[in-house]
């Protein structure tokens, strides 16, 4: 067991150091903003409509983005999308796995955020909800609603999540995972099920 848990280090430590680097890398080019401390694991996907979508990421940001980085069998890399003039802002001490943010608008994640496997962030519908207009196609100007996504600090958000649309996450408030979030969520609470509803209250231990 413990030339295993050694071997897990290693690899650990190999896998940080090359993806890491490479990804630095990819950021540079896409004019991605990054603080200290980054550390990635896998290949980050970036896609963006026009070169005016930016993605600015705080320190001591840790993303995983390969199946094998986080093996619990939801998600299998982290994605970034971008539709012209989006952001998207993670704050410090984040934690994200194997996520999909796709941003019309603006998406943020304060500091001290956990983002688990495979969940998505879609501040958009894609496509118009009007059938008269949704059968025209993503035409410029087309009536797709967009509404910005903001996560509180320090809130964990489960696996397999769907945050949607003009969702306000409160600070420190989990999400179930699984879920499917429609509506902003109070802080200091647990939500979880498609429709995400309230669970319960979270009892803060105070510091004396």
């Amino acid at each position: 067991m413990k030339i295993w848990t050694q071997l897990k280090k290693a690899h650990n430590a190999i896998t940080y150091k090359v993806y890491t680097p490479l990804n630095k890398i990819k950021f540079l080019l896409n004019g991605v903003v990054y603080g200290k401390n980054l550390c990635v694991r896998g290949n980050i996907y970036i896609f963006k409509h026009y070169e005016s979508g930016k993605i600015i990421i705080g320190d001591n940001v840790t993303i995983n983005s390969a199946s094998w980085a986080n093996p619990i069998g939801v998600g299998d890399r982290t994605y970034f999308q971008l539709l012209d003039g989006a952001m998207v802002k993670i704050g410090n001490n984040c934690g994200i796995s194997n996520t999909a943010f796709t941003c019309a608008s603006e998406i943020v994640l304060e500091d001290n955020v956990l983002v688990g496997s495979g969940c998505r962030l879609y501040d958009t519908d894609f496509h118009a909800l009007d059938y008269s207009e949704r059968i025209k196609g993503n035409y410029p100007g087309a009536p797709i609603k967009t509404k910005s996504i903001y996560i509180g600090e320090g809130a964990f958000i489960g696996a397999g999540t769907y945050i949607l649309k003009g969702v306000n996450i409160g600070k420190h408030s989990i999400i179930g995972a699984g879920s499917v979030v429609t509506k902003s969520i109070p802080e200091n609470e647990i939500w979880a099920g498609n429709p995400a509803r309230f669970v319960r209250k979270i009892e803060e231990k105070q510091n004396d």
